[in-house]
């Protein structure tokens, strides 16, 4: 859980380095063998979304990325 400007920078870092991991996975593995790479990227998407969630948690927008959330909070 993030609790300061530093563990925020920390996962904001985690996030980015999660990226590129994808995309070095995408350049070598992809063009062999796409089952490969989708199996290979399983662990760098799930981190991904664990750290997002936190982001979100932490500046309190989880629901910012949720489809229809806008136009719910408008209608409510």
């Amino acid at each position: 859980m993030i609790q300061t400007d530093v563990g925020l920078r920390q996962t904001i870092d985690v996030i980015a380095n999660m990226y590129h991991t994808l995309a070095e996975l995408h350049r070598r593995i992809a063009p062999q063998n796409l089952d490969n790479y989708h199996l290979m990227a399983e662990g760098p998407i799930e981190e991904i979304r664990r750290a997002q969630a936190e982001l979100n948690e932490f500046l309190q927008i989880a629901d910012a990325f949720t489809p229809g959330a806008e136009s719910e909070r408008q209608a409510g």
